[in-house]
């Protein structure tokens, strides 16, 4: 039988299930720990690899999480 969650429970997990993971995620180049920052104001998320320097800024869109925005990286990085 499954047991009923408490109210105050249900509502601390649906508060932090929407908050977004911004890394750690690898770098492409080398391999360096990677995170992504989000700047509400201008409206971008930016990425930036503090060993080798391989940078990105795209326009947030509400529907991409930032495992999304790691693939549009890579894929940069790779057509180079």
């Amino acid at each position: 039988m499954a047991t009923r969650v408490e109210r105050r429970r249900y509502k601390w997990l649906k508060a932090t299930s929407k908050r977004m993971v911004m890394g750690p995620f690898d770098c492409p180049s080398c391999g360096a720990e990677l995170y992504f920052s989000r700047d509400s104001k201008q409206r971008k998320v930016m990425a930036k690899c503090s060993q080798c320097g391989i940078s990105g800024e795209w326009d947030i869109i509400e529907s991409l999480e930032p495992v999304d925005y790691y693939n549009k990286l890579v894929d940069e990085y790779r057509a180079r």
